[in-house]
């Protein structure tokens, strides 16, 4: 692969834009999709039980529904969905394994007559225990949620325990941790909860889905992972892929929500039972809450020493995570804590260990930031413990064991050049740490937090990118690619890379959405890693129109490809002054000296694979990393001692972005992420009570809203750039959050003196802890 150009506009390598590109493609939005037959609706039959054995399902009263057109229950489709693990039953077979899990699905004419008909399927149960957390599904005598987990097909760096209720378990150890002890001055230990959340996408879930009459089905959905939908579902329903095709619109949220399949297989199997006919299927909210998935619960027991001149010498870990009734889309999460469990810090002596538990609720899977803003509440709140009882400050302990370029990581591979010092010096500076704030009031206290991260980027299971990049007309540069638009900005930074490499308008870029028929294959939209990987992809892509359309003029002007350039989309001769716009050689073709016409090239194919992988992924016994985003975040806070309420005056969020091609939507991404981490820190949880959510609805989901935005929120971008980054950027949007809660609690206890260790810190959380302060004579002064 040839080098690519550096940029060519001086001092403006990237269009100065904040919108986003136009976007075109065959894919429109599942509502807004026109057929020529009449739609039929689907409608989801749900268990009322959390953990019971199905005795039998009677669908006869719904079939006698002249407008019901069809009834599928487990024994139809009695097949399980993985991605690395099948344990996700299409449909309910033998029992059931959460409350809303689908037993059945039913097809109608209209939208009402399909709820009316699920509501008339009759399931008899057994009930069986529900084991709603993980210390009873970790019991030696519990029921098993997965008897059959032995026989689940696997990836080799899935490791289950059979009979038990651990899906996966992995361990990682390096150093003498005894030594690490006996060296420690100072041992601190504690656990931290982290309660389940979801991801609440403004878009439920919902696709549609119709088989023609050669037996091609095609599924238009709302999904971040078209091509994973394609193999998953394919492998589930024994398709071949290429008779299943996936186009994705542009998708309205998904937070990692939408990563991975769950109602869409439904679609398929739907559109397969009946030939010809459009099949929708869309989640009400409620059936979002409780069908899909949901962010993983986590219990986090840590113990790390150091010794009295602030060095970090030893780190344990139990990361336990509540993954519900499938382990499959939460896999990623334990290999996140084994990779970035410590923090990023130097610590020589370390045994981290991650388990994935089975318990009776709907399936975890991947949220923005994919485990670390779980992992960092509890390693941040403990690296504060660790500073105070070595009477040190809490940000000299950090930038004392802060990773550095060259230090010695995971696995033994060599951490790449980081700007963690400065994020920690200028998030800390920002809110003029350590001196205090004046409060507002006689009954108020403030105190200021740190937290600094790491967050690792995923290469996928197939490492890196395609992307293809054509001259459709004139004034039209088409962009093909794998990655979804889901919020994230990634069309406008592609449209600036495609742009600034080929030099022309960005307006001229267009990019299509993805269409598994016509896009390049990509993993998925997630783990920041579409900016650096797709990035790569489009400049060699772009590069390659380039170079082969000036070889192509340079020949037609017997002028050596030296000379010529191209300048805002047109080509010219720096040595003869001849020029010829691009859309004029497109519409008129391009004429030799001899007046031959020659052939314009006008497509170009760009690839990306990290250097140090090839090939497929799937017998890898470890995901493989390919570097860590860092950053550190800073608040300022002001508690109400008597309400327990707590104010967000500042929050101060300090990247490493490597280079922001677009630092509007970098600033964006930061800030929108660290409100998103209010939310989820102050007021977000999944009450869990008997095996149901309490609180499945957006009346009873507390979400943060403009009100709840700090008065001062600020975005400081910090530039060392990544060594194999277009540009040398990397990305940041799923990091954005993994800090925030960790630095509301360190505020908190900075301002009262108490320590919330299990999220959310509601304000009734406080006022108890303040009162059990007050009540063992601890006065707030």
């Amino acid at each position: 692969m040839t080098t690519p150009r550096k940029p060519h506009i001086v001092g403006r390598p990237f269009p100065n834009v904040a919108a986003e590109s136009k976007l075109t493609g065959s894919a429109r939005f599942v509502d807004d999709l026109v057929f020529e037959q009449e739609m039929l609706h689907a409608r989801l039959v749900r268990s009322n039980r959390a953990h019971a054995l199905i005795k039998g399902i009677d669908v006869s009263r719904a079939m006698a529904l002249s407008a019901v057109k069809a009834v599928l229950v487990g024994d139809d489709v009695p097949v399980c969905l993985g991605f690395d693990v099948e344990d996700r039953p299409v449909l309910a077979v033998d029992r059931v394994r959460y409350l809303g899990e689908p037993v059945a699905v039913v097809v109608a004419e209209t939208p009402e007559a399909a709820a009316v008909a699920a509501g008339m399927v009759y399931v008899q149960y057994e009930d069986l225990p529900a084991l709603l957390d993980i210390e009873q599904s970790c019991r030696d005598d519990a029921n098993l949620i997965h008897p059959t987990l032995a026989d689940y097909p696997h990836a080799a760096h899935v490791h289950p325990r059979p009979a038990t209720n651990i899906g996966h378990h992995v361990s990682l150890a390096h150093g003498n941790l005894d030594a690490g002890w006996a060296a420690s001055d100072v041992i601190v230990e504690h656990t931290y909860r982290v309660a389940p959340i979801h991801h609440v996408p403004l878009e439920p879930h919902g696709a549609v889905a119709m088989m023609d009459a050669g037996g091609r089905i095609t599924l238009w959905a709302s999904t971040q992972a078209p091509f994973v939908q394609r193999q998953t579902i394919a492998q589930a329903l024994g398709l071949e892929p290429d008779r299943l095709r996936v186009i994705t619109p542009a998708v309205g949220g998904g937070f990692g929500g939408k990563g991975l399949v769950s109602i869409e297989a439904l679609a398929v199997a739907l559109a397969m039972r009946l030939p010809e006919t459009p099949v929708k299927l869309v989640l009400t909210r409620d059936e979002d809450f409780s069908s899909t998935f949901r962010r993983p619960g986590l219990s986090a027991t840590l113990r790390a020493g150091a010794s009295r001149d602030g060095v970090l010498q030893a780190f344990s870990a139990s990361y336990e995570w509540d993954c519900g009734a499938s382990i499959d889309a939460a896999i990623d999460a334990a290999w996140t804590a084994i990779y970035a469990g410590t923090g990023p810090y130097r610590i020589a002596n370390v045994q981290i260990d991650s388990y994935c538990v089975y318990t009776n609720y709907v399936a975890a899977g991947p949220m923005r930031g994919n485990g670390m803003p779980e992992v960092h509440w509890a390693v941040e709140q403990h690296i504060d413990r660790l500073a105070e009882a070595l009477a040190m400050d809490a940000v000299a302990f950090r930038l004392r064991n802060a990773l550095k370029g060259g230090d010695v990581i995971i696995d033994n591979q060599i951490m790449h050049a980081t700007g963690l010092e400065k994020c920690i010096r200028s998030a800390a500076r920002a809110v003029r740490w350590p001196s205090p704030g004046k409060s507002s009031g006689k009954h108020r206290r403030r105190g200021k937090g740190v937290a600094a991260m790491w967050s690792p980027a995923f290469s996928g299971r197939r490492p890196g990118s395609q992307a293809v990049v054509r001259l459709e007309r004139p004034g039209e540069v088409a962009v093909y690619i794998g990655g979804v638009e889901v919020g994230q900005g990634l069309h406008t930074v592609v449209g600036q890379l495609v742009a600034a490499e080929l030099s022309v308008p960005l307006e001229w870029v267009q990019i299509s959405h993805v269409d598994t028929d016509e896009s390049p294959f990509q993993w998925q939209s997630g783990a920041s890693h579409l900016t650096w990987s797709i990035g790569n992809a489009v400049i060699h892509a772009a590069h390659a129109v380039r170079t082969a359309l000036l070889q192509a003029v340079a020949e037609a002007w017997s002028e050596p490809i030296g000379n010529l350039d191209v300048v805002e989309g047109v080509i010219i001769s720096y040595a003869s002054d001849r020029s010829l716009p691009l859309p004029q050689l497109l519409e008129s073709g391009l004429v030799t000296g001899d007046g031959e016409r020659a052939e314009i090239p006008i497509e170009g194919i760009g690839q990306f694979v990290p250097e140090s992988l090839s090939g497929d992924s799937a017998n890898w016994p470890m995901l493989p990393i390919m570097h860590f985003s860092t950053a550190a975040q800073a608040v300022e806070v002001e508690v109400d001692v008597e309400t327990g309420m707590i104010d967000i005056l500042h929050l101060a969020s300090a990247f490493d972005v490597g280079r922001a091609i677009n630092p509007d939507i970098v600033a964006s991404q930061i800030k929108g992420g660290a409100v998103q981490g209010l939310s989820i820190t102050l007021l977000e949880s999944l009450r869990q009570e008997n095996g149901r959510f309490g609180n499945a609805s957006l009346r009873d989901y507390r979400l943060a809203n403009s009100l709840d935005v700090p008065q001062k929120l600020e975005a400081i971008i910090i530039e060392v750039p990544q060594d194999d980054g277009p540009f040398g950027a990397r990305g940041v949007g799923e990091h954005a959050l993994v800090g925030v809660s960790a630095a509301v609690a360190n505020a908190l206890y900075n301002a009262v003196g108490i320590r919330i260790s299990s999220l959310p810190i509601t304000s009734e959380s406080v006022w108890e802890a303040l009162q059990k302060q007050i009540d063992s004579d601890e006065i707030i002064t």
